[in-house]
Parts: structure tokens; sequence; C-alpha cells
């Protein structure tokens, strides 16, 4: 067995493309086992172009938690016969503003998909998030920054069933916690 391991800012993925992979959809397209069109060959991680199942259509997502997830699901498709499809809820989050000592963290969390419109409430202080609906007011993703624990226990639930919301009530939270409170009585 060999292993490649590629490391770096950029997918480099010409030297699979000379091995007849597929490679035109941005990565190594997989699918949702991480395999590629050659079946002794698995990617993983930022590199690979896989199923995103939620959302129907083929995805590089190019975050740590997903290499991590990818790289786990993909170990227990090989070891075992009960291999189910990868179904990713698309994550991002950042704490580099979280410091030690600091009197507020700002932090924030991102789960689902930023396509549809936007709508924003809150300010930064203390505060902010961030629906993306879409054309049908389904909730497709939710931004959090400077959460609780509870606000941000929340979101994937939210990402994930994607309720009808009610946009025009979500526009006039005065709140984030309102705004929340909106989107969680969608569920």
């Amino acid at each position: 067995m060999q292993v490649i391991v590629g490391i770096g800012a950029k997918p480099s993925v010409s030297p699979f493309e000379a091995v007849g992979v597929n490679i035109e959809v941005g990565g190594i397209e997989v699918d949702s086992m991480f395999r590629t069109s050659i079946p002794s060959i698995f990617a993983i991680g930022d590199v690979a172009a896989f199923p995103l199942k939620m959302y129907d259509r083929i995805a590089r997502v190019e975050h740590v938690d997903h290499a991590r997830k990818s790289a786990q699901h993909c170990i227990e498709t090989l070891l075992t016969s009960q291999a189910k499809a990868y179904d990713y809820l698309p994550y991002f989050y950042s704490r580099v503003f979280e410091y030690e000592g600091s009197s507020r963290k700002i932090w924030w969390q991102f789960y689902g998909d930023n396509v549809g419109e936007t709508i924003e409430v809150g300010n930064f202080d203390p505060k902010i998030a961030t629906f993306w609906i879409d054309s049908d007011s389904r909730l497709k993703g939710v931004f959090l920054e400077s959460g609780t624990s509870e606000e941000f226990s929340l979101l994937p639930k939210l990402a994930r069933s994607q309720p009808i919301v009610d946009k025009a009530k979500l526009k006039s939270a005065t709140s984030v916690e309102d705004a929340l409170e909106i989107a969680r009585s969608s569920l």
C-alpha cells in the first residue's frame, strides 16, 4: 500500500490526472466513500471533490473539520462491509480572535450553504448573525459571531433541517437572540 500526503494552500491534482483520475471539478472527484474513478485510489480532505448529499452537488470543502471527518469516514469505509454514504454538513469556524484575558471572545461558526438572500441581524456589539434563505423561504445556512454555547448548538440543527422561515419576522428581529428564536420556532 502506498500513501501520498499533500499539504499546502492549493490542491495539487496534476499527478492524479496523469493516471486517469477526474480532476475537472476543481479537485480529485470521488464518490461518497472517497474512491476515485480508479478503485484503488482514494482522496480525502481539501483536495477531494465529493457528493454533498444534502445539496445534491459535487463540492470541495477546504476546512479542518471536513479533512478530519472525511479521513475518518474513508477509514471506516475501508474497514467495514457496512459502509454508508458520507453525509457532511458544511461547517466553518474561527477562534483566531479568542485569546486568554480578553473581556470578549470574537469567534464564529457557520453551518450550511451560503446561497440565497442574506438577512443580517445584530451589529457586532455584542454579536451578529446572518441567515441565508432561498427563494422557497428555506433556511440554507446560518452564521453566528460571539454566540453562547447554547446558541451555537442550534446552528447545525437549523442548517440540516432547512426549515421554512418567515423572512419578514427575521428581518424585523431586534436582536440576534430574537432572530435565533424565530428560526428555532420554524423547526
